[in-house]
């Protein structure tokens, strides 16, 4: 089974899958680091040199070489769900990490992130918000780490799941 973390950006989707990989005992995938890796080069630099329409790309042909893979928990990035065919790629359960808008802007390091060069948080909330509810299989509050990791693995032993 594969579990993949959607949300906006700041809202803990890395932290969280790092926690919940080793609760579960699953192995961790950040599909940033894949897409990096697929570039040859840092997010940033792809976002300066080649653009954002590359990096989704990018982000998309690592999604796929996750296909044959099992046993994993994967931090998306928060634009995952820019393209609506990565739904059909995304071939387990997507937990959608939501916060309101307020919460999300403590926590973000604009420097760090290149897409807030030409968009606001609240133009990225508003593009996204109904394509991660469509994505998402699951929809949980990340407040407090760890509540959010057992919430989400009480919602996996609902499914069945066993680790």
């Amino acid at each position: 089974m594969k579990i993949y973390l959607i949300g906006m950006p700041g809202v803990g989707k890395s932290t969280i899958a790092k926690k919940l990989a080793l609760k579960i005992k699953y192995a961790l995938v950040d599909l940033d680091l894949e897409v990096e890796g697929l570039a040859g080069m840092s997010i940033k630099e792809i976002f300066s040199k080649k653009g954002e329409a590359y990096f989704r790309s990018l982000e998309t042909k690592a999604l796929e070489g996750l296909k044959d893979k099992d046993n994993l928990v994967i931090a998306t990035g928060g634009g995952i769900v820019e393209n609506l065919k990565n739904k059909s790629l995304m071939d387990g359960i997507i937990i959608y990490l939501s916060l309101p808008l307020e919460e999300l802007e403590k926590r973000i390091d604009y420097s760090s992130r290149p897409l807030f060069k030409s968009n606001s948080l609240i133009e990225l909330y508003q593009r996204r918000e109904n394509k991660y509810y469509y994505f998402a299989k699951h929809i949980v509050s990340n407040y407090v780490i760890e509540d959010t990791v057992l919430e989400i693995v009480r919602r996996l032993n609902y499914e069945n799941f066993n680790n």
